[in-house]
Order: C-alpha cells, then structure tokens, then sequence
C-alpha cells in the first residue's frame, strides 16, 4: 500500500464510468474533476440541474476534455432514485466506481415526500437504495467498487434507536445528533456490504471515506446567525482547503491496491490513507439490523 499516496497517483481512467452525488460542489466537485481529468466519464448525478451546469462549466475550464454527463437525482425521493437508476441503466453498460456523497449537515427538522427524517433519506437511506438498484451493473464490471462517505461526526451517532431510526414527528430529534447518525450508518453500510459481497462471493468492493476537517459546501449553510457565522468564519482558518478532504474519496475510488471493506481518510501530513474507526461502528448485530431495517423502509432487498 502507497504510504505518502498524491494525486499524481490516480492512474489513467479512460474507458471507465463512475457516478459522483452531490457532484456540483465540495468535496462532489473537486472528485469530478479530478476523477475526469484522469480520463474517466464521470456522471455527475445531481438535484439542482442548474447548479449542476454551472459546475460542469467550471470543470471543463480547468479540464477542457472533461467527459461528464448531468442526470438529476434526488436521494430524499426513492421514486428519483429508482429513476435514475433506470435510466442509467439505458444509457450505459458499465458502472466501474459508485460515489455515494451527496448530504446535507446539521439541517432543521423536515419531512421527505416518503415521510423520512431528512438526514436519514438523504445522507443514507437513498445511497443504500441506489447501490442496490445499480449493483447487477456495478458486479458486471470487473474491478468495480462502491466508494461510501462518512464523516469524522459519525460518532454523534454512536447509538442507533431502531425504535425510532428516524425520528419521526421529530421524536428526539437534533441537527448534529441527525447528520452524525446519517454518517454512521454509512459506515455501518459500507462494512456490511463488503462482508456480504464477501459472502455471497461478489467481485464488487464497498470501501468507506471520510474528508476530516476541511472546507466542504454543506457548512455555510450551517452559519444561520451572527455567533454561528464569526465561529465558522475562525474554523475556517483551521479547515483544509476541499482538495484535501476530496482526496480520500479519491483515492478510496481509483487506487489500485484498496482492499474492500478498507475506511479512507486523512493521515498527519495531509494525505489519504487508511484509518481506523471505532468499536461501534464495526458492531455486527447492529448492521445486520440496520441493512435488514434499510430493505424493509425501501422495499429493495440485495446481497442477502
């Protein structure tokens, strides 16, 4: 394994596929670009199709031959998901690397069109849908791997309440508690995919990745008055510019020597490499219960 891991290391991607979420800005963006100025088509699915033009733009200024393609999705909307996943499926015949990141952090309580606590819908509970619409696409393409993004907040949601897994009319609810619990069961998630890709004797991968503290989209939002705004305008002097936080998802996507099941984040001098994470997120029972709970919400039952 590559110790001092760059981006000069991202080998030549020509003929593949990949789908980035949430790839018209932060951490999205900067692996879009990267991603496809290695070579690859990236499809950039995305729920604001303005934005995602704009992004688009902007990629193919510092990448002229950039090869992307906008297809709108919606991860709070399982009808969106299911959609976007048939419609890939008519326009491409492989899906080399899957990059589940779009989110939303620390956000106000609402209600998706399924009834779903936001953060649970968007950050989770939508990847999980759309790997499984898209996993006979993902397994027919050799070396293929599906690249889950976590957070260094994941351990806001050491304890799932399968009780109350989304908060409904806002039982317990908070923002942080949300968005931490969001990134826990991605790791949840991705480690119990891979042990049942393992199980099921499945070529596919599902690797984990986390950015650690670096300047990402979602947080301004976060900056909703004047306290708020001064403190995210001091950490910012602290947070590591996107690049740096794309950089595991990167690597977690395109290195050659990744084994599965393997959690890409930051080391001490910047770069991405594998990191541990703690005891609950490796907790069987606990993932077994979520993946269980996750096909009953969906309606979608794979890998079992």
């Amino acid at each position: 394994m590559n110790m001092s891991w760059k981006l000069e290391d991202i080998p030549d991607l020509s003929g593949k596929v990949m789908i980035v979420t949430g790839a018209n800005s932060g951490l999205g963006f900067e692996t879009t670009k990267e991603l496809s100025r290695k070579g690859a088509k990236v499809v950039m699915a995305c729920r604001n199709p303005q934005r995602a033009d704009a992004a688009m733009q902007k990629i193919q200024d510092a990448v002229p031959d950039a090869d992307l393609d906008i297809m709108l999705l919606d991860l709070a909307s399982q009808k969106s998901v299911a959609d976007f996943a048939d419609q890939f499926m008519q326009k491409y015949n492989r899906l080399d690397v899957l990059v589940n990141n779009a989110g939303i952090m620390a956000a106000p309580y609402s209600e998706t069109v399924d009834g779903f606590e936001n953060h649970f819908a968007t950050n989770y509970l939508g990847h999980f849908a759309l790997t499984g619409r898209l996993l006979d696409l993902l397994e027919a393409t050799p070396g293929a791997r599906v690249v889950s993004v976590s957070s260094l907040a994941y351990f806001f949601g050491n304890q799932i309440n399968f009780d109350n897994l989304y908060y409904e009319n806002k039982k317990g609810y908070g923002r942080w508690r949300a968005y931490g619990r969001s990134k826990m069961e991605m790791l949840l998630f991705a480690y119990e995919m891979q042990r049942r890709l393992t199980r099921t004797g499945k070529a596919a991968i599902s690797l984990a990745a986390h950015p650690g503290l670096a300047q990402t989209n979602i947080m301004p939002a976060q900056a909703k008055n004047g306290v708020s705004r001064r403190l995210l305008t001091l950490l910012s002097y602290t947070l590591k510019p996107t690049i740096y936080g794309a950089m595991p998802l990167i690597r977690a996507a395109t290195d050659t020597e990744v084994v599965g099941g393997e959690y890409f984040g930051p080391s001490k001098d910047r770069m991405p490499d594998v990191v541990k994470s703690n005891k609950a997120s490796h907790n069987l029972d606990t993932a077994k219960k979520l993946w269980e709970a996750s096909e009953e919400l969906t309606g979608l039952h794979y890998l079992d």
